[in-house]
């Protein structure tokens, strides 16, 4: 089963990914900020990252730099945020797609099976 790292500091939010993957066949887990993020990652290893940019603690783009550049992963990373333009130099890296919310799970959930090469 593949596992997914939802980071978000809006509460709801995370319930909707919860219930979005876990119906779609995926193993989720949440954080609600960077910190929690780095770490959860470290203990979980999920195959795949939804991250929201905004967050306290760093936000997205926080988790990410430390992700590419202290773990040197590659781990595929869904952003989805209400400012997509923050994050468009991102969207040309390999195994980034950057989504604007409010994010319909439809396309979500075909992102995460594109990144991940789930048929």
């Amino acid at each position: 089963m593949h596992k997914i790292l939802a980071v978000d500091d809006d509460l709801s939010i995370l319930e909707i990914y919860k219930e979005i993957f876990s119906n779609a066949g995926f193993e989720v887990r949440t954080a609600e900020d960077a910190v929690a993020a780095v770490t959860l990652y470290q203990q979980f290893q999920p195959d795949l990252l939804v991250l929201d940019v905004d967050m306290p603690a760093g936000g997205g783009q926080k988790v990410f730099d430390r992700l590419r550049n202290l773990f040197q992963t590659a781990t595929p990373i869904i952003f989805s945020t209400g400012l997509p333009e923050a994050v468009q130099n991102l969207a040309k890296l390999a195994n980034v797609v950057v989504l604007k919310k409010p994010v319909n799970a439809g396309e979500l959930v075909s992102e995460a099976k594109r990144l991940l090469k789930i048929a």
